[in-house]
């Protein structure tokens, strides 16, 4: 569960949300998505996406960390459409269900196919968007029993824009200047996965 702070945006009975200005609406799309950016990514472009791990471990989990917590990993992936990083995504994940457990650690099942592979929506919580000079970024987090996300995910910000596919890379910084938490910066420090 997310500590005390509102999230940014929830969606109401109707499914409606509204953003800050500033985005286009392929990237309010990309910032409302709740567990299926890879397949919108994949539809947008036509293309394969492909996930590479830049680092996923189980780490100690914290002192005071609620005892149903069977385990904490932190993750970061590389998302790619054609061989090209449209996402870089960094997160903190609490698993309290020895199902989930098993299927990660014993079967292989990538943290972020969790949702997927047990067939459940998650509950999705955005805390915080914005920009810099050169990305578009989001904090949120995702829910279902047993499995609790934080999530920090960096967009170029010339992602939407038309070629974008097949132009050459550009360098783009995927970090977003915040405070530090645990070795991974976030938007919100305040809050935490618990």
């Amino acid at each position: 569960m997310i500590g005390s702070s509102p999230p940014l945006c929830l969606l109401n009975p109707n499914t409606s949300l509204s953003l800050p200005d500033g985005f286009t609406g392929f990237e309010r799309i990309l910032l409302t998505a709740n567990g299926n950016l890879q397949r919108l990514i994949s539809a947008y472009f036509n293309e394969v996406v492909t996930v590479t791990i830049v680092e996923n471990k189980e780490v100690p989990l914290h002192p005071n960390e609620d005892p149903a917590v069977l385990a904490r990993f932190q993750r970061e992936v590389n998302l790619l459409c054609n061989n090209k990083i449209f996402c870089n995504a960094k997160s903190q994940v609490l698993i309290k269900d020895q199902k989930v457990y098993d299927l990660v650690v014993k079967d292989g099942v990538g943290i972020g196919q969790i949702f997927r592979y047990l067939d459940r929506l998650p509950s999705f919580d955005l805390h915080g968007l914005g920009r810099t000079e050169r990305t578009f970024w989001r904090e949120y987090s995702l829910r279902i029993p047993g499995v609790d996300c934080r999530l920090l995910e960096v967009f170029p910000s010339t992602l939407s824009e038309d070629g974008w596919l097949n132009a050459p890379d550009e360098e783009v910084c995927w970090d977003v200047e915040m405070e530090q938490d645990d070795n991974i910066a976030w938007v919100n420090p305040d809050l935490e996965v618990k």
